[in-house]
């Protein structure tokens, strides 16, 4: 029994030591903000060109604009955790962010049942 009590304890503190550290790789959306053109992407793990062109526009106060339906629309967007929601326009979706390192941005989405992988860079200025 008290080696039941040890490791529920050792658990439960593990576990606080876990919650309370925060996500050090967060975005920002201040980190987010500027122009994203994409440079690859695949549809269900195969390269697409069907992304050709695309690109986001993200401001501080949580606009966007992209023209992935073929024509530029504005959206809203908001960041939770390590998604990006984009709603309020035609296509409403979830990006996860997999990777953000400084000018590289790469998400990954499902849209129509088709699971897609974007490479998004800053254009050098």
């Amino acid at each position: 029994m008290k080696f039941q009590i040890t490791t529920l304890s050792l658990f439960s503190i593990a576990l606080f030591f876990l919650a309370s550290c925060g996500d050090d790789n967060a975005v920002a959306t201040t980190d987010l903000a500027g122009h994203w053109e994409i440079q690859s992407a695949t549809r269900d793990g195969e390269p697409t060109t069907t992304m050709e062109g695309m690109y986001f526009d993200f401001s501080e106060d949580g606009q966007l604009l992209t023209n992935m339906t073929g024509a530029e629309e504005a959206y809203a967007y908001e960041l939770d955790g390590a998604a990006i929601l984009q709603r309020g326009g035609p296509i409403e979706a979830d990006f996860l962010i997999e990777s953000f390192i400084e000018g590289e941005l790469i998400l990954t989405t499902e849209l129509r049942r088709k699971k897609f992988r974007m490479v998004l860079r800053q254009p050098a200025e």
